[in-house]
């Protein structure tokens, strides 16, 4: 006698919602907060002005593709650590293949550098590079102790590339952007290095670590707001800056106390939304503008609500 097959159940099908946890979609808002900073403090312009400018809104998009494709490609090379370790999310739940998850991401990198492309060969130049780290980071060195590196270098060259429309191709690395964007770059290398183990266990060491880390990067901006931030926002921006510091640095030990997974995860998502106030606070201390910094915040908003339904790490 034989006995029936045992049907399998169909696959699930992906939705709207599958697609943008993949992306890891509110975390595109900390990548235009970049853009907006890296534009803002290389472009004296009025609110008016601002929105007719064709060149922020390209490398806006520019930013977007390139951001979400790398975060896109991230699962895609991690699909087998993530069916041990994050077994729901969209690939190795099989919601998404990851044929089509490749072909989307490499989609999203082609738009980045379309757009950069429209603006001049210096933003082209540098979305590029930022193609490059991303691949690097997410197919090499991610699995090497220089990750943490590997993800600086790409907000560093965000940054940037918000600020390359000022610029050409020769002249693109000017001196204050560079120090906001290593501000920047320093800062995710501490986030990075807290969050390495956030889906398994953590040491004391290691959150302590990136923390001390993150607090750097704050501390440069400080300091270049100190030498070179208009006048009348050098001392309201200094001490927004420490208010920041001291709120990762509470938050942090909160979380060394008890390093659990979860916790971990969403002190990891606070410390990403934290980019924005940053970038905020550097177009205001460099500006002295509270219009554009409060443009740049504003970006919270969309950032704290999607992460409702969608997860940021």
């Amino acid at each position: 006698m034989n006995l029936p097959e045992q049907i399998q159940p169909p696959a699930p099908k992906a939705t709207p919602l599958t697609w943008l946890q993949l992306m890891r979609f509110p975390t595109v808002f900390t990548a235009l907060s970049n853009i907006l900073c890296g534009y803002l403090i290389t472009h004296k312009l009025t609110p008016a002005e601002l929105r007719q400018e064709t060149d922020l809104w390209l490398l806006l998009i520019s930013s977007a593709g390139l951001y979400l494709g790398g975060m896109v490609l991230n699962d895609v090379f991690d699909a087998g650590l993530d069916a041990v370790e994050r077994p729901e999310r969209p690939i190795p739940s099989g919601r998404i293949s990851r044929r089509a998850a490749a072909i989307f991401g490499s989609l999203l990198l082609i738009i980045g550098v379309g757009c950069a492309a429209a603006v001049g060969m210096g933003s082209l130049l540098i979305a590029a590079l930022i193609v490059a780290a991303v691949l690097l980071y997410d197919g090499y060195l991610k699995s090497t102790m220089a990750a943490p590196l590997g993800m600086g270098t790409c907000r560093f060259l965000n940054l940037m590339l918000g600020a390359s429309a000022a610029t050409t191709i020769t002249s693109v690395w000017q001196t204050t952007p560079m120090t906001v964007a290593a501000g920047l770059g320093i800062y995710i290398i501490g986030v990075t290095v807290f969050a390495k183990n956030e889906a398994g266990k953590s040491s004391s060491t290691g959150l302590l670590t990136g923390v001390g880390i993150m607090l750097c990067g704050i501390g440069l901006d400080a300091w270049l707001v100190t030498g070179s931030g208009a006048e009348r926002a050098i001392a309201g921006s200094q001490m927004a800056l420490l208010i920041l510091g001291l709120n990762i640095l509470m938050r942090a030990a909160i979380v060394v106390g008890n390093p659990q997974p979860v916790r971990i995860q969403r002190t990891v998502g606070l410390m990403l939304l934290c980019i924005i106030f940053l970038d905020g606070l550097m177009v205001f201390g460099l500006t002295g503008d509270v219009k554009h910094a409060v443009l740049v915040i504003m970006l919270i908003a969309p950032a704290s609500l999607v992460r409702r339904f969608i997860p940021m790490s």
